[in-house]
């Protein structure tokens, strides 16, 4: 019976964890709206972290993953900036010429 009760704490909890993730919400907002101990649920959190693949991201929290690419042939001047949006959409041959354009893309992107 106790592996019984522990199986519908973990799916409890792991409801409650991927439902938070979707919500954009902090995790101590998200457990006062649901009446949860955020003490629990972190541990949970916690938890389930190990047991498996990093969860998936929260909604836009203002900053953004940056990454370098070495150019091995070229310099970065000669071909300008490029950004990758929500892993499909790239933007390249941004220069300081076109810089100001890049908000507004942005923007209609979204």
């Amino acid at each position: 019976m106790a592996t019984s009760a522990n199986q519908q704490a973990k799916s409890f909890w792991s409801n409650h964890i991927v439902q938070w993730q979707s919500t954009g919400l902090s995790q101590a907002a998200y457990c006062r709206l649901h009446d949860l101990c955020e003490q629990k649920f972190s541990y949970r959190k916690r938890q389930s972290s190990f047991a498996k693949e990093p969860a998936i991201s929260s909604p836009s929290t203002g900053f953004a993953q940056v990454q370098v690419d070495h150019l091995i042939q070229s310099s970065a001047s000669d071909i300008g900036l490029s950004i990758q949006v929500n892993k499909g959409i790239r933007i390249e041959g941004i220069t300081e010429n076109n810089l100001v354009l890049i908000p507004q893309l942005l923007t209609v992107l979204r």
